[in-house]
């Protein structure tokens, strides 16, 4: 079982953890397996670990789940080629991981993420066989609470309209970038969701320009289209010459800076960290909140069109939450703030 030293120094855990290893009484593992060697041991949890990451078909969230397990491992002493040491892991070690990461600063909703992976994995190996119990459960070790109102930067819907009009309409590049904004304020889209985005997802709908937009999990959602972005997305693809090959990415690079898209496009899509540069550049020309970030865009369009009447559960389905209790975080409460009982003191 992995043990640590959990002396306190000024209230935190120490750093030097020293694991003492025993399989004389091996915990359940899994079932339909009567014996179980250490090397079986580790093939069946080293399958069952890779079979959990494969099971979500996002790039990101994969490298993003094996980053955290990896993290987790390296706190208790478990080296990744020895995984068969995970049936070892009590509630206990993931508590102190979670008070280790607050002793180092870490934000309320990071520790949640991690404790969530955790609790994840190893949910999925109980399905996949595992017959051990669950450490990581929300019984075992509670997880520090998250503002409702999260933490992303909202805009006032002034500063958006400055935001979506600051690219140069006079150059391909500009107007390549006014379509991205727009796209952003109007369809609330993931930043990964946009640069996954190819011409052929935007198409017709009856009376509706539409994207085809995929998102976490591999979900697909349709989502109608302003007519301005509508307007600015066909401005770009003219612009760019695009129209007639369906299968390239919607947004791609400019073959050179300094260009600026004159002399043309690449045929690579965007990546997510140049449209977030984008969004920054454009927001510090402005002088806006150094806050703001390319998912300020999503936050900005759930929370004016919830304050404009919409409903929450269409917000959800326009957002691609699988709960509705996620879309509520998204909403900032402009309203209530401005009803503050800070603002009737008077001293």
């Amino acid at each position: 079982m992995p043990k640590y030293d959990d002396a306190k120094s000024n209230g935190g855990v120490s750093d030097q953890r020293q694991l003492i290893r025993s399989f004389d009484a091996i915990p359940p593992a899994f079932g339909g397996q009567a014996e179980l060697t250490t090397e079986t041991l580790r093939s069946s949890m080293g399958q069952a670990v890779r079979s959990w990451l494969g099971r979500t078909s996002s790039e990101h969230t994969r490298v993003n789940y094996a980053r955290d397990l990896r993290q987790f491992l390296k706190f208790v002493g478990i080296k990744p080629r020895h995984l068969e040491e995970l049936i070892s892991v009590r509630p206990e070690h993931v508590s102190a991981w979670r008070d280790h990461l607050q002793n180092a600063g870490a934000a309320n909703s990071t520790m949640r993420r991690k404790l969530t992976v955790l609790r994840s994995l190893f949910s999925y190996l109980q399905v996949y066989g595992y017959l051990g119990a669950n450490p990581a459960h929300s019984k075992f070790v509670k997880a520090p609470s998250v503002s409702r109102d999260g933490k992303t930067v909202g805009l006032s819907p002034a500063d958006c309209r400055q935001l979506i009009d600051a690219p140069d309409p006079d150059t391909p590049v500009g107007i390549r970038d006014r379509a991205i904004l727009g796209v952003l304020a109007y369809s609330a889209c993931r930043v990964g969701e946009l640069v996954r985005l190819r011409l052929s997802d935007f198409k017709t709908s009856g009376e509706h320009r539409v994207l085809n937009v995929f998102g976490k999990g591999g979900k697909e959602r349709t989502v109608p289209l302003h007519l301005e972005a509508v307007e600015r997305l066909t401005a770009w693809i003219e612009a760019a010459g695009i129209s007639d090959d369906r299968d390239r990415p919607l947004f791609c690079a400019a073959k050179t800076p300094r260009g600026k898209g004159r002399d043309g496009f690449a045929g690579a899509a965007l990546t997510t960290r140049s449209v977030e540069y984008l969004v920054k550049r454009y927001a510090h020309r402005l002088g806006l909140d150094p806050a703001v970030t390319v998912h300020s865009l999503r936050v900005t369009a759930l929370t004016t069109a919830r304050e404009r009447g919409a409903d929450i559960i269409d917000l959800q389905d326009f957002a691609g939450h699988a709960d509705p209790r996620t879309t509520l975080a998204y909403i900032r409460s402009r309203d209530r703030l401005s009803k503050s009982p800070a603002y009737v003191l008077n001293y």
